[in-house]
């Protein structure tokens, strides 16, 4: 029997038309949040990917954690048309997809059009480890699954598959 299931490229477009129902045009910006900053980048490159296919301009930006100056070097840049990282500048319907950890946090979650969390959870059965104080403190305070306007389980990269919370 075949499955039913989306494949990661599906998934990935389903997101994009998603965004583009809320920014249909203008530089867009999106994020990809997770506690793990790798998986947030590789999801981000696909996620740019499945942007950049209809020939929209896409720019990729990676984070470090508390990445204070995010608006003045990374965001306003971009929004001005200007060059970012490796780009030649953003056209005026260009997409910047920043990845990393910590992105929804007050200081700069109003600088996304739209942001993507991706939870991760250990395998049934298997012990959820331990994490540090830092994430601990993000996931009660700032709540990224309550702030993201999309939440995906990420558990394994391979199938990924959006979730819908239900906040009642």
């Amino acid at each position: 029997m075949a499955s039913t299931e989306n494949t990661v490229p599906e998934l990935q477009r389903s997101l994009r038309d998603l965004m583009r129902q809320n920014s249909r045009a203008g530089r867009v910006v999106v994020a990809v949040d997770a506690l793990d900053a790798d998986a947030a980048g590789s999801f981000a490159d696909a996620f740019a990917a499945a942007v950049g296919e209809d020939g929209t301009a896409v720019v990729r930006a990676s984070l470090a954690d508390h990445a204070d100056d995010v608006r003045e070097s990374v965001v306003a840049p971009f929004r001005a048309g200007e060059p970012v990282g490796d780009s030649a500048g953003a056209p005026a319907d260009a997409v910047l997809v920043v990845s990393g950890r910590f992105l929804h946090a007050p200081e700069v979650r109003g600088l996304w059009n739209f942001s993507i969390w991706l939870e991760s959870n250990p395998p049934i059965g298997a012990p959820r480890p331990e994490l540090p104080d830092a994430e601990k403190h993000y996931l009660r305070t700032v709540r990224p699954k309550a702030a993201a306007s999309v939440i995906v389980e990420n558990s394994d990269p391979a199938h990924p598959v959006q979730v819908f919370g239900d906040f009642c």
